[in-house]
């Protein structure tokens, strides 16, 4: 079950209650997924207050993934040498620093570098969770842990959403920013002080490490690994950015379109728990690994060609699929069994993921044109992508 990613130089950790590192895990990632997406709902006071563009106010959104992209790498390397737990404090300072330049920012390119700043906590955030559960964590209860870990992206996507607005609306643009910063510094904090573990050392030899640390780039089922989960992100990105518009031109509703759409991620919040819980079980991780990915193919083809019950049971499947992030995180540490190389293995699942979510929402308008304007029919060509994701996951060789 991954047992070498929770050894460190080759003693075993002292493993902390696994359900409580994940909880706290959890709470504190929460925090960065709230700063990511508290953006969207006030999207409109944001553009008329700072006089943004379009393009602009994409960039606010989108520098989350560039930074991903550029900073995952050397981001997993960082958490290998100044550990996970300590990394979760500085995301959190990063985070708690981005928001309060942009608290008081006068002028739309100073809120996108603060968003910027905030990002480098979010990926730091990313990179250090699945490599804290796998230290922290007993190898039997890995699965358990990550199924409860990873709902943070949901959870934190429907704070920001529900609470950003009152919050807005009492407070003021700044205030919202100013609370936020607030409570990352107060969740960086629960990790220091929950999660009791000795001084995290910093590594000896950096120079055996930098050559080591090329090993990664060697091994193949990692690259497998990877590009697998590209093609699940870039689905999945499709589906939540287009399909409430394809919804849309079908004369469904904005309201129902957009409860269709959020629908995944809610019942992805259940999924993954059940998932993680039954690989534990299992005591393997592959043939759910493989179920939650193919449940993206039917799923996003039946969200863009189908309304009424049909698009919703195409919802059903692909909060199936919104398991999948556990099952990947649940598993690196098979692919790339060796403890040194954890931090650059996980930074580059999640370079990956992040060029998946970069490239889905610019791949489906050239599959529209394709189809001519027909949603359903671009859909399908959604197929190709899904079934090579597939592939690529059965030629990565773990159990």
């Amino acid at each position: 079950m991954g047992t070498n990613l929770s050894m460190e130089n080759g003693k075993k950790m002292n493993y902390q209650p696994w359900g409580l590192v994940a909880v706290i895990l959890c709470l504190t990632a929460t925090m960065a997924a709230v700063h990511q997406f508290k953006i969207p709902v006030i999207m409109g006071d944001l553009t008329s207050k700072f006089s943004m563009s379009l393009e602009q106010a994409a960039l606010s959104m989108s520098i989350f993934t560039f930074v991903g992209i550029f900073l995952s790498l050397p981001g997993g390397g960082f958490v290998q040498k100044v550990g996970p737990k300590n990394t979760f404090l500085i995301a959190a300072i990063f985070m708690a620093i981005g928001a309060l330049i942009g608290a008081f920012s006068a002028s739309s390119g100073m809120l996108i570098f603060s968003r910027g700043i905030e990002g480098v906590g979010y990926i730091l955030i990313t990179l250090s969770g699945p490599i804290a559960i796998a230290k922290f964590v007993e190898p039997a209860k890995i699965g358990s842990a990550m199924g409860i870990y990873v709902v943070w992206v949901s959870v934190g996507q429907a704070i920001a959403s529900n609470l950003t607005p009152p919050l807005f609306n009492s407070l003021g643009y700044s205030g919202v920013w100013i609370t936020y910063a607030v409570l990352s510094l107060a969740m960086g904090s629960l990790v220091l002080l929950g999660i009791k573990t000795r001084k995290e050392p910093a590594l000896s030899n950096a120079e055996q490490i930098s050559v080591k640390a090329t090993e990664v780039f060697k091994n193949k089922n990692l690259w497998f690994f990877c590009l697998s989960y590209a093609t699940f992100n870039a689905i999945l990105m499709c589906v939540l950015t287009f399909v409430p518009t394809a919804l849309g031109e079908k004369g469904i509703g904005v309201t129902t379109a957009s409860f269709a759409v959020s629908l995944p991620m809610l019942l992805g919040i259940v999924a993954s728990p059940i998932f993680g819980a039954i690989s534990d079980k299992m005591r393997a991780t592959k043939i759910l690994h493989f179920i939650s990915l193919f449940a993206m193919l039917p799923g996003a083809v039946m969200m863009f060609s189908s309304v009424g019950s049909l698009m919703y049971i195409g919802a059903f499947i692909i909060g199936i699929g919104i398991a999948h992030p556990a099952m990947v995180f649940a598993s690196v540490g098979k692919v790339n069994p060796k403890p040194e190389l954890s931090g650059m293995g996980v930074g580059m699942v999640v370079a990956f993921s992040q060029v998946g979510m970069f490239l889905g929402p610019m791949l489906m308008p050239y599959l529209l044109s394709m189809a001519g304007g027909d949603w359903a029919a671009a859909s399908w060509y959604l197929i190709p992508l899904s079934v090579i994701g597939l592939i690529f996951a059965l030629l990565s060789k773990f159990k």
